[in-house]
């Protein structure tokens, strides 16, 4: 779920440029106030944009709810400002919102009722609501078990480079769960969630890596490589 407790500043600051020009100048007050570290002075003016019905303000505002930033932890707030957004098409205030779903905070849990919210999300191209979705299908948990759905799920938000799925999408063509076996694949995507930061990316390529005659690593390698130019091209042309 994505939360303050470490990049507080960073995270809200980069929500703020996602809102609409007609609260820019607010906005633009409550990302002066982030950066300055005064929470206090950022909270009071998101509760006053979130008023207002606009959906941005509303799920910063249950960000600071539920990590205590410029005021009290109150999961009850917090749910009820992620529903707030979520009800308007915010797709990561959906993502957050299932996730209480899932766990009971703020509200009964519902397994159910996350999926449906994960769906969503997912379905906006929230890359970490796909993931969770994917998880979901996974274990059986809201939804009837199906390793296909998950990985298929699981694939639709590597693509997007969530270094997460990039890791299950390796493991399912490294296991066969969901999707033919294919260790070539297995190890092209276990190289990508490497390169993203993912440490168990990198222990499980270097666990594949036996298996693999030098061509087919070679051949996996290529892949990896073609994929992140591919990639990169489209961001600079973005």
């Amino acid at each position: 779920m994505i939360t303050l407790i470490k990049n507080a500043g960073r995270v809200l600051v980069l929500g703020l440029c996602l809102a609409g020009a007609v609260q820019a100048a607010s906005m633009k007050e409550v990302a002066e106030a982030v950066k300055a570290k005064d929470f206090d002075t950022a909270f009071v003016q998101l509760k006053e944009l979130a008023a207002t019905g606009d959906p941005v303000a509303q799920f910063l505002l249950a960000m600071m709810y539920e990590n205590g930033r410029g005021t009290e932890k109150n999961d009850e707030e917090a749910f009820r400002w992620y529903k707030a957004a979520a009800e308007q098409g915010h797709a990561s205030a959906q993502n957050n919102l299932a996730q209480f779903y899932l766990k009971g905070k703020g509200v009964k849990a519902n397994p159910e009722e996350a999926v449906a919210w994960f769906r969503k999300a997912a379905e906006a191209g929230n890359a970490v609501a796909q993931y969770n979705l994917g998880l979901r299908y996974a274990k059986g948990e809201g939804v009837p078990q199906d390793l296909k759905q998950a990985f298929e799920w699981y694939r639709k938000a590597a693509e997007q480079g969530n270094r997460f799925a990039l890791f299950n999408v390796a493991y399912a063509y490294a296991t066969g769960e969901g999707v033919e076996k294919n260790l070539v694949e297995a190890m092209k995507w276990a190289l990508l969630s490497a390169d993203a930061g993912f440490k168990r990316g990198a222990q499980f390529a270097a666990f594949l890596k036996p298996n693999l005659k030098e061509e087919e690593l070679k051949q996996a390698q290529e892949q990896a490589l073609a994929w992140k130019q591919a990639k990169s091209q489209v961001a600079k042309a973005k």
